[in-house]
């Protein structure tokens, strides 16, 4: 009736580069955009160790870059931990005008460094992007040709 979860026994690992080609970015691309529909159209993601793979509903690159910094330091610092998703607060300096921008975060880890980012609002419960990111992750993970882990 219930699936047990089996805790993870080891920290990710973060460390793990992942090679990813111009052919899988335009799949990642179309998978993160269809992500964030499916999310009303909140931003994503997709970075590895600080670097953007993909980015939608953003309104610059320069934006998708500070998220995926600030996420690439988080999940860097708590490396050490068996953590596989965090939910993060943020204010933030973003863009030019030097705004400062109140954000909330969800992130999981996907493998190796790369993980998957959404700038949540509450108008969409946690339960409902879990699972959207559940599916997502298997579908990332056959795209760059690893297993889960």
């Amino acid at each position: 009736m219930f699936e047990r979860y089996k805790l993870p026994e080891n920290p990710p690992a973060l460390d793990r580069h992942i090679s990813v080609s111009q052919q899988d970015a335009g799949k990642i691309h179309k998978i993160v955009t269809r992500l964030s529909q499916e999310l009303d159209l909140l931003p994503v993601v997709l970075s590895q160790e600080g670097r953007v793979i993909a980015f939608t509903e953003l309104s610059n690159a320069a934006s998708a870059e500070h998220i995926a910094k600030l996420i690439g330091r988080i999940w860097y610092e708590g490396a050490h931990r068996q953590a596989r998703e965090l939910i993060r607060f943020e204010e933030e300096v973003i863009d030019e005008a030097d705004e400062r921008t109140n954000m909330m975060l969800y992130s999981t880890h996907i493998a190796g460094a790369i993980t998957l980012t959404i700038g949540w609002n509450v108008s969409i419960s946690l339960t409902q992007i879990r699972a959207e990111v559940h599916d997502v992750k298997t579908e990332l993970l056959s795209v760059l040709g690893v297993e889960e882990g």
